[in-house]
């Protein structure tokens, strides 16, 4: 399939993706909907352990959503009655009810989802709001539940909806060394974080300091971002790309098992009461012992144990020789899994 905003590229097992719309890398909702098939086949492709998504324009991630469509919103809110709808609180949370379970039936019914997101993209031409709100909804969603390692190679500054699928990432990193900042300025415009934002940043920085980021509006150096835990790192720009791939290569031989189990424990679990997510838990670890991956690794790692800690006559090793051989190279190579 072929692209008009995306450039893909293949490294070992790490898929980098390349955003391309001149001259500073808006998003829009085709560009969102483009992201969204890449990611959904992507997802099929076991080949893919690590999915990166940075900016293929020199130092240009994502400038934050496109204005003019923004702009578009409001005439579209009014066409649907949507400002009467939540101008009553009874209606207004009744259609709030809705929305969630439409979103509850895509998550269990993939076929309905793709009927769903065509359906409001025929009726766009006349209002594009449920389509655009739906379609990053589900986008955004993809990312924060794909079963790869995901990173965001933030190679710019990143602003409004920019920044909130930043935070449907496993991983960000941003280049430390220029000018980049990294935002919320949506209430200088008089509108709130409306693709999730509001909602992803307190369950990663927490309320008070999202609450900061969001009032205020304002730009958050690279330092502080990664103080605050926005992002995961940083690094220069001239070893930026290299820094990030070293990194992925790190995440591609993590089990993929593993990475699938730990994401759906842990963003399910999160949305619910901690009996129901310990019972999530412990769904997901009966499929990653029930793996023959897994089977394999374990035991080849008993088999170390015995061998390095048990036998007789033996200097115990430490849990960081341990860890050294479980990420070696010769380890991985004899498991191929």
């Amino acid at each position: 399939m072929g692209y008009k905003f995306l450039k893909l590229r293949h490294v070992n097992a790490t898929l980098w993706v390349e955003i391309i719309n001149p001259p500073v890398n808006f998003s829009t909702t085709s560009l969102v909907g483009e992201l969204f098939s890449l990611i959904r086949e992507v997802e099929k492709d076991p080949a893919i352990r690590v999915f990166i998504l940075t900016g293929g324009i020199e130092d240009t991630y994502i400038r934050h959503f496109s204005i003019p469509e923004l702009v578009q919103l409001t005439p579209d809110i009014r066409k649907l009655f949507l400002d009467r709808v939540f101008a009553s609180k009874i209606v207004g949370r009744i259609f709030a009810y809705s929305t969630t379970m439409t979103n509850w039936f895509m998550d269990w019914f993939p076929g309905l989802e793709r009927i769903i997101l065509k359906l409001l993209k025929a009726t766009s031409g006349y209002s594009s709001a449920f389509y655009l709100w739906f379609m990053m909804h589900r986008l955004y969603l993809a990312i924060e539940r794909m079963n790869k390692i995901t990173i965001a190679a933030i190679n710019g500054s990143v602003n409004g909806g920019g920044a909130e699928m930043s935070t449907c990432f496993d991983f960000r990193f941003m280049i430390n060394d220029r000018d980049f900042t990294i935002g919320q300025l949506e209430v200088l415009l008089g509108i709130l974080p409306g693709g999730g934002g509001s909602q992803r940043w307190p369950r990663i920085i927490g309320k008070a300091k999202a609450l900061e980021l969001m009032l205020r509006g304002n730009l958050i150096p690279p330092d502080e971002a990664e103080r605050l835990g926005m992002i995961t790192g940083s690094f220069k720009k001239d070893e930026f790309h290299a820094k990030v791939q070293e990194f992925a290569e790190a995440m591609s031989k993590r089990p993929p098992v593993a990475v699938n189990g730990i994401k759906k424990a842990v963003h399910q679990g999160f949305e619910t009461n901690l009996r129901h997510a310990l019972s999530i838990e412990l769904e997901e670890s009966a499929r990653c012992f029930t793996s023959p991956s897994t089977h394999k690794i374990m035991k080849c790692y008993n088999d170390y144990i015995r061998e390095t800690i048990e036998a007789p006559n033996v200097k115990p090793t430490t849990i960081r020789d341990a860890v050294t051989h479980l990420e070696s190279e010769e380890f991985l190579k004899s498991l191929d899994v």
